[in-house]
């Protein structure tokens, strides 16, 4: 009887334990889950969570039913033992991609953590010696011990990440991707070694900045450009200061648009001081020399400064607009530049835009204009909301040059776009990252042309979250054939045709976005003749501007209807209905 009166004795006194201690990690959990800490490490750091606090459940659960059957052998009853499994139940966050993090639910689930860092070791120890005394294994106590191990080491890292952002980051809300990657870096997987070429590119590694730019263009990594955001956080005033020297920093998604704007201007001036020496140099030589084979050369170096004007000049301020902001370009090969009209780290509403088939660094100057266009029209109606436009000429858009016969190149492939949409895919995530936690904040996608299907390729990649709203203009096709495969709500993508477009009745790249059975949401665009309907889209004054302005802002039930059909004369061509025209066709 004195056995039995033991082992029940010590039973009671671990079921006290387990009562006290089996919801000791509920509350980092429940902050884990209720605040939607996502991409980075963030999933690791909650999947590790879940299985500390189920093996902390079980480890108690499995002594106690250890002591019980030491009771029953002993004479006594079984006691009862609890069920120790928790649930810990949420409201579901609301999703936004420019949403932020709480720093005081950062600092609370700190807290959480350091407490039962504190309290486990206690109750493992205790709970260890019951079990020992009486020649059970004191394994569930030892459990409880590497638990409070874990549980410490997760406090004091995350505490110290915790104390550096916020030296470094005013406010009290936080970029979710740098939490992810500030407060639960630790835990982030890093197959490409970004974290090993960033600490590179800190010490000033050119190469480093090289290879991370190649990671980027693949877009493989949707949390790169958040990483590199988290990364920036955390370097000293001197070390960003000596880094936006380094050549082609600027172009790294992630980083403030106004830390590119400066870096890339910087870049810009260089190369421009560079270039005229050399053409200097080589003017002197073909003169001196008078080699034709040094003609070639001449004139690279004088094509790439002519580029050079071209980028400043559409630098220029613009009366009435903001300051324009260098986020990248590259003189080499067939060129890039992307600008934008407006801070889109701050704006309440970004729109990008993507061009198709001949556009490019050479003949930017239009889609600039465009760019300035919608600006405006956005403006007129958006109320307090900010607004920035840019322009992205990204990637190697089809030219009607001999590239036309490279599948590579061709407009009748896709090959460019699947490039291309890799590039945009990225460039999204560095919005996203680099942008001012908002509530109400908004990003609005434009492809035209060719550069829809380009937007349709980084829309897929990114499923769910390249933009709020797709605007396909003039398109051949995207690549899928329902507006749902795009990964965006139906009744958030749009597609707006002029009955006299060429490209978009060619349905080339999947199902036609303007046919009825793709299931997007048509944009009354007006009319035009023949030779212009492809590109009148952003005709001032125009049905299809003030509409696009309109979607940008979000006002969807403020779309105007375009003009009667048959209001006035058409020269070349009268306007025809698309999906009666394939019909006709068939």
């Amino acid at each position: 009887m004195a056995d039995h009166r033991a082992a029940l004795a010590a039973y009671e006194r671990a079921a006290a334990l387990a009562a006290g201690h089996h919801a000791d990690l509920d509350p980092a959990t429940r902050l884990t889950h209720a605040h939607a800490w996502v991409g980075g490490g963030a999933p690791a750091f909650a999947d590790a969570l879940s299985r500390h606090r189920s093996a902390l459940q079980s480890s108690l659960t499995g002594a106690l039913h250890a002591l019980a059957l030491l009771v029953v052998r002993h004479g006594g009853p079984a006691p009862a033992v609890p069920a120790l499994t928790t649930s810990v139940t949420t409201l579901a966050p609301t999703a936004g991609r420019f949403q932020g993090i709480d720093v005081d639910a950062m600092t609370a689930l700190v807290a959480s953590l350091s407490r039962a860092a504190h309290t486990l070791p206690v109750a493992g120890a205790r709970l260890a010696a019951e079990l020992s005394g009486h020649g059970l294994s004191a394994e569930p106590g030892h459990a409880l011990g590497r638990i409070a191990t874990w549980t410490a080491a997760q406090s004091d890292d995350l505490r110290r990440r915790l104390h550096r952002i916020r030296e470094t980051v005013p406010g009290l809300s936080l970029p979710a991707g740098l939490a992810a990657y500030g407060l639960f870096g630790a835990h982030a997987a890093d197959p490409a070694g970004a974290e090993r070429l960033l600490a590179r590119a800190g010490a000033g590694d050119e190469e480093a900045v090289t290879r991370l730019l190649t990671l980027q263009d693949g877009g493989a990594d949707p949390g790169l450009a958040a990483r590199i955001a988290a990364w920036w956080t955390t370097l000293s005033a001197g070390t960003r200061e000596r880094l936006t020297t380094l050549p082609r920093f600027g172009l790294l998604n992630g980083l403030p648009a106004t830390t590119r704007d400066r870096a890339n201007r910087q870049w810009l001036a260089e190369q421009r001081a560079r270039l005229e020496r050399e053409l200097g140099t080589a003017t002197a030589d073909l003169g001196r020399l008078a080699d034709p084979g040094l003609l070639g050369g001449w004139e690279r170096i004088a094509a790439r400064l002519w580029r050079l004007d071209l980028i400043e000049a559409g630098l220029r301020p613009v009366a009435g607009h903001p300051e324009p902001l260098l986020l990248a370009f590259d003189v080499t090969g067939q060129g890039r530049l992307v600008v934008s009209w407006g801070d889109p780290d701050t704006a309440d509403i970004t729109v990008t835009s993507v061009s198709g088939l001949t556009s490019g660094l050479d003949a930017a100057q239009g889609d600039l204009e465009r760019s300035r266009a919608l600006w405006r029209q956005a403006r007129a109606t958006s109320g307090d909301r900010s607004i920035a436009s840019i322009t992205w000429l990204g990637y190697d858009a089809p030219q009607l040059d001999p590239g036309l016969f490279d599948v590579t190149k061709s407009v009748a492939a896709d090959d460019a776009a699947r490039k291309g949409g890799r590039a945009l895919a990225a460039f999204a995530d560095g919005l996203h990252a680099a942008h001012a936690p908002s509530a109400r904040a908004r990003s609005v996608m434009i492809g035209h042309s060719y550069g829809s299907l380009t937007t349709g390729h980084a829309a897929v990649l990114r499923r769910g979250r390249l933009a709020d709203d797709l605007i396909l203009i003039g398109s051949p096709g995207v690549g899928v054939e329902h507006a749902s495969g795009l990964g965006v709500d139906p009744a958030h993508v749009w597609v707006g045709e002029a009955g006299n477009d060429p490209v978009a009745a060619l349905g080339r790249f999947g199902r036609d976005p303007g046919d009825d059975s793709f299931g997007a949401q048509r944009i009354p665009v007006g009319r035009n003749v023949f030779t212009a309907a492809h590109s009148c889209y952003w005709a001032p004054d125009s049905t299809s501007l003030r509409n696009m302005g309109r979607i940008i802002n979000g006002q969807y039930r403020e779309l105007e209807s375009a003009r009667p059909l048959n209001e006035q004369p058409q020269l070349l061509m009268p306007e025809l209905d698309m999906n009666a025209t394939r019909e006709l066709d068939e």
